[in-house]
């Protein structure tokens, strides 16, 4: 038993450094897309993408156990119907915040450069989907499972 708690908890910490660093360098390089974000300076714009690497681990973290209930077990393994589920809450989950912070509180406009479906950016769509998958994957070859 203490032997299935140092797996989960290496495999929770991996996963959530893994989610951290994947999402900071997505949300840095995918910020090209956006109006504001290439004029702003360092200062500024690091930390922002600090506090969003940090949000998009958290989502990650959430999905990973919104997966887990609907599989009914707590460390799932990434086949095509869990991995399913994972995607699929990852689309929605990001397609209600990218709409709400878009077109509700206008949190952020695209530069002409991002590609979207209904005035969504497709690379914040896809994002917690694929990195979070990615994420997982890791961690499970970290934690000696993969």
């Amino acid at each position: 038993m203490k032997k299935n708690w140092k797996k989960a908890a290496i495999f929770f910490s991996a996963l959530a450094v893994s989610a951290f660093l994947v999402n900071f360098c997505w949300e840095s390089l995918h910020g090209l897309f956006y109006k504001a974000h290439p004029a702003m300076p360092a200062s500024v714009y690091v930390p922002m993408m600090l506090t969003m690497g940090a949000w998009d681990t958290l989502g990650i973290l959430g999905l990973y156990c919104f997966t887990a209930l609907v599989s009914r077990t707590w460390y799932w393994i990434p086949g095509f119907r869990n991995s399913l589920y994972f995607s699929l809450s990852g689309f929605v989950a990001a397609f209600v915040v990218e709409y709400i912070s878009i077109f509700i509180f206008n949190l952020w406009q695209y530069a002409t450069s991002m590609p979207t479906v209904f005035g969504i950016g497709l690379f914040p769509l896809f994002q917690l989907s694929f990195t979070g998958l990615f994420s997982i994957f890791v961690a499970r070859k970290v934690a000696g499972d993969g």
